[in-house]
Formats: structure tokens, C-alpha cells, sequence
């Protein structure tokens, strides 16, 4: 279901139902994104950088070397988003199918089950061979690497004021004693307002968990609602945070209990997402 939100179009977030996934319409995620990136707007020339940086990597790697790091957070899933458009037009321009893409989920230690059924959901919906890995980070990857090696390069949803992000280029190679990927940032440049006003403007499914209070998503023990968000007794939609820079108020290191929303909203004062599967984050910075 679509609704209009401050002349955007924002779709509903997905929530867990017995609802079957079905697959998008990928021509009109191409159409709708492209048209966005035409627009003499900031949005317009966020979303026209990153189908750049997208194209120049199926360009120069092949879409059957290309994954994307996907678990579920809010910058990866306007990545997903970004990618399929631009491979979608990639293969309609040389009269070819569109292929699933394979898909690296490091999966968390104790997941919201809203992410888990999102994720799977989107593999369907996005066409994603979907390769779920347990952690630590490194071991995940090497895994994945073993079970794909014509996997050259992954799209990963960083953005510079993620932890590292700072160090980070548009294509950057993992270290040289990690497992060899090229890394493909391209929403490395987009702020947290950009991630959400993309996701609203060109209808992009999310999870349910950003519409009741939380604004980044990591484990069950480390996330609560955000306090900022706590208005007249209720938790507002991540989308309306005034403040990028509190985008991870919700979250700690330590274990916190989930009874602790409360008290945190009284007291009032995606995140790396884990860099979208690819390094793991202790904190966002803001930038000046």
C-alpha cells in the first residue's frame, strides 16, 4: 500500500504477516528511481551519484561478480533498492532477464524477528540469493568467500559518518588480511535525512521496526526505541528525527533491557547497520 506523505510517496512498512512476498515490479523501480535522479534537488543528486557509482561497478566487475550486503537495516535497503533499478536497466538495455543477486546477511546473535521475516521477504521481492553466515565478521565472510569465489565486489550501504566511513572511498578495497573484496560505497555521501527521503519518495518496502520508535537496528540486547522519538506519550516513525546526528541513541554496547524504552524516553538524551555486513561499527559520528 502506497501513501502520500509531504507530496512523497512512502509505502508502508513491511510488517511480519503470513503474507506471501511477491516480486516487484523492477522496470518500475527503474522508472521511478531514474525519473528521481533527473531532479534538480538534493535527493535528485544523491540518488543520480549513487546509480553512478552502481553502473560503473556492474560496468567494470560484471553483474555476475557483484553482491550486495543486505540485513535488513535502512541504509542497505535503500541500497538494495538503488541496485536493482540500476540493474534492472542494465539488462533492459541489452534485451537480457534480470538475475537474482546474490545476497551476504551476517546474521545478528539475537535478532528482532521483524528483521528476520523482512529480510526474507526482500530476498524474494528483490530477487536475492540470499546467503545467510554467522558471525564474527571475518569468519563470515571467508565462508562466503569459499562458497563464492566469482564474487569480486560487494555493495555495501556505508556512509562516511558511519565508524570508518571517514577512511572510506567510493571503492575501497577490504585489508589486505580480510578476505579480498572490493567494497562499493555508493551512498557513502548520503545522510541519514537522504536515506529516508529516498526511501519515502521512491516507495521503498522497510522494516516495521522504524515505524514504532527505532531509528537504527542491531541486536535485541543493544537496541531500544530512540528517545528523541518520544512525543506525547508515543514513539514517532524514525523518518520524523529532527536530528540525524541522534540516529543512534537507541542503541548500546552493553546489554540493556527492552523494558528500559521507557526510561530512556523520559530521559530523552542501519547506524553502521554493522556497515551493512562488512565491518563491524561502536558508534556514528556527526558531522560538523
Amino acid at each position: 500500500m502506497l501513501e502520500q506523505h509531504e507530496g512523497m510517496v512512502s509505502r508502508t512498512a513491511v510488517t511480519p504477516t503470513n503474507e506471501v512476498a511477491t516480486e516487484l515490479d523492477f522496470a518500475a523501480i527503474s522508472s521511478v528511481t531514474y525519473e528521481l535522479a533527473t531532479q534538480k534537488t538534493r535527493l535528485g543528486r544523491k540518488v543520480a551519484s549513487a546509480l553512478k557509482i552502481i553502473e560503473q561497478a556492474i560496468d567494470e566487475y560484471g553483474v555476475d561478480h557483484l553482491s550486495l550486503s543486505f540485513n535488513g537495516g535502512k541504509d542497505c535497503t535503500a541500497l538494495m533498492h538503488l541496485v536493482r533499478a540500476a540493474l534492472h536497466r542494465h539488462a533492459a538495455t541489452r534485451g537480457q532477464p534480470a538475475n537474482s543477486l546474490v545476497s551476504f546477511c551476517l546474521l545478528y546473535k539475537k535478532p528482532f524477528s521483524e528483521i528476520d521475516c523482512f529480510v526474507q521477504k526482500s530476498a524474494i521481492r528483490y530477487r536475492l540469493s540470499l546467503v545467510e553466515k554467522n558471525g564474527p565478521m571475518r569468519q563470515g565472510l571467508q565462508s562466503f568467500k569459499d562458497d563464492h569465489p566469482e564474487i569480486q565486489a560487494i555493495f555495501v550501504g556505508t556512509r562516511r559518518d558511519d565508524p570508518h566511513g571517514s577512511k572510506m572511498d567510493y571503492f575501497s578495497a577490504t585489508d589486505a588480511d580480510w578476505p579480498q573484496f572490493m567494497r562499493v560505497n555508493a551512498v557513502l555521501d548520503w545522510a541519514f535525512d537522504d536515506v529516508w527521503a529516498y526511501i519515502r519518495s521512491a516507495g521503498v518496502p522497510y522494516c516495521c521496526l522504524y515505524d514504532q520508535g527505532y531509528t537504527s537496528l542491531g541486536d535485541v540486547d543493544t537496541t531500544v526505541r530512540n528517545p528523541a522519538l518520544f512525543k506525547d506519550g508515543l514513539y514517532q516513525p524514525a523518518w520524523s528525527l529532527a536530528d540525524g546526528c541522534l540516529e543512534r541513541s537507541g542503541r548500546s554496547s552493553s546489554n540493556v533491557s527492552r523494558s528500559s524504552d521507557a526510561s530512556a524516553a523520559k530521559a530523552t538524551g542501519d547506524d553502521a547497520e554493522r556497515q551493512q555486513g562488512i565491518e563491524q561499527s561502536a558508534g556514528r559520528t556527526c558531522r560538523p
